[in-house]
Parts: structure tokens; sequence; C-alpha cells
């Protein structure tokens, strides 16, 4: 069943179409991830769907009233502990404080934050804060889930547990839109993937192989063919599958490792 609905939907920042007459429909229990380079859109697209932004022309539809749960990639600390920030927002949402502590406890120990619960917000790591905003949003099941890069900032144990709930949702038919950069979270969790080109929003195909930018330090050392200097530095690309077999020969002759990108997130 179809329950949210774009129509010619345009957003227009300072000049920049962000969003150019997008149609697009979405049903209930679908998942969909959003791809693609920062500045995209994706992340006004997320606002906009769930009316949080407005659209410059167009219009978002929604066949029925739905709840809809956001988690933003920063998720903005407030004058709060942890714990009364979400025994509030259990409140708003209609959960007596008794069972909304219940479930806080439970979920603070499947995200292993049980001991960050009562330090204040504004003192917690950007981690643990996408952690409150995780458990916030698990706290009644909402209808529709939208993802503003979830886990850019959790441990792997944590993305474990996170990627279980998500899917969990999903078999209760709670819709999930997500923007995402990490490949393996999009795989775990959604069904199909977009990007968005010149405010289109197109089907993302997936790349014939992954580049990767290697940031290196020469320490006099004659550059090899195909790097360019990068500042005081060099950068080398490499395909994804001579990554483990260059780099070695690259420490080996002396050369010093400095970073790694890659090169479509880059």
């Amino acid at each position: 069943m179809d329950i949210i609905h774009l129509e010619e939907l345009t957003k227009i920042y300072d000049g920049r179409t962000i969003l150019d007459h997008i149609n697009k429909t979405f049903g209930k229990g679908q998942s969909v991830a959003f791809v693609g380079r920062n500045g995209c859109g994706k992340s006004t697209l997320l606002k906009v769907i769930a009316r949080l932004v407005s659209p410059t022309s167009g219009k978002v539809v929604h066949t029925a009233p739905l709840l809809f749960h956001y988690i933003p990639e920063k998720f903005p600390p407030v004058s709060l502990t942890a714990r009364k920030y979400l025994l509030h927002m259990g409140a708003i949402s209609g959960i007596k404080e008794a069972e909304t502590g219940k479930i806080i406890t439970k979920l603070a120990d499947d995200f292993f934050m049980e001991e960050l619960l009562d330090i204040p917000m504004p003192s917690l790591s950007k981690g643990t804060l996408q952690k409150v905003g995780v458990l916030q949003a698990f706290l009644v099941r909402p209808d529709v889930l939208l993802l503003d890069e979830p886990l850019s900032g959790q441990d792997t144990q944590s993305q474990k547990v996170f990627v279980e709930k998500i899917n969990r949702l999903r078999g209760e038919e709670v819709t999930v839109l997500m923007s995402c950069h990490e490949k393996k979270l999009v795989d775990a969790i959604s069904e199909e993937t977009y990007t968005i080109k010149d405010g289109k929003l197109i089907p993302a195909k997936e790349p014939e192989q992954v580049l990767y930018s290697l940031l290196l330090e020469s320490g006099g050392l004659e550059p090899w063919e195909g790097m360019t200097r990068y500042g005081s530095r060099y950068r080398l690309i490499v395909g994804e599958d001579r990554c483990d077999e260059i780099l070695p020969k690259l420490l080996a002759q002396g050369w010093k490792f400095r970073g790694i990108t890659n090169e479509e997130n880059n």
C-alpha cells in the first residue's frame, strides 16, 4: 500500500536547485536508501518528506496520518541528561513514565550506553548523542523511520544491534527511508537504492570498481607514475583490488602513509 507520494517536488536554496520536479511513491514497509556525494540533496529530501522543510514547489502527499521518527546525523544536545530527555520524549508520545523508564533501560542496555544515561547531553560524544536519537526513535513504533547517516559515529557492536532492530521494524511494515554513505548498511537494510544527480532522483548503479585515494609523504623519494601533488604530499588513486598489493610496496620503499578516502564519497 502506497503511503507517501512526491509530486513534482522541487526545493531551491539560494538560487540552487537541490531537488528538481521529483515524482516518487513510497509504500508501507518499503526500505529505500539514498546515496551519493555530500550536498547532493539526500538530507533535504528526507526533511521535505517529513514536512520538516517546505518545498519550493510541488508537494508531499501522505495518504493517511503518519507517525514519523527522524534520526539526524548530528543529534543536537539539550541541557538535560539522556535519561531525563528520553523520559520527556516518552511523555510527549503518551507513554507513562514507569513504562518509558523500562523501555529506556532495555534500549540503553542493547546499545551499550546504560552507564551514560545520567550524564548531561552536552558532555556526550557525537556517537553517544546519535545513540540517544536512536533510543528516542525506538521508544514508540513509527509508521515511517527517516535515517540521516545513522551509523556515522557508531561502534561495530551498536551497528549490528541497529541493523537487527531496523530489520525487525521492516518486518512490522515500518517504512524506512535512509541517507547513507556506507554500502554495508545499505545492503543490510535497503531493498532499493537511489541517488540524486542534478536534482533528479535516479536509481543508483553499482560502481564497476571502488576507487581509493591514498595520501602519502615522499621523504624525498621519486613519485610513482600516476601520483599527483596534494599540497606538500602526494595522492595516488588505486582500485580496491590493488590496495592490499600497492600499499605494502609503498611502505617498504619508504613512503609514509597519511590517509585514505573513498573517491565516490570524497
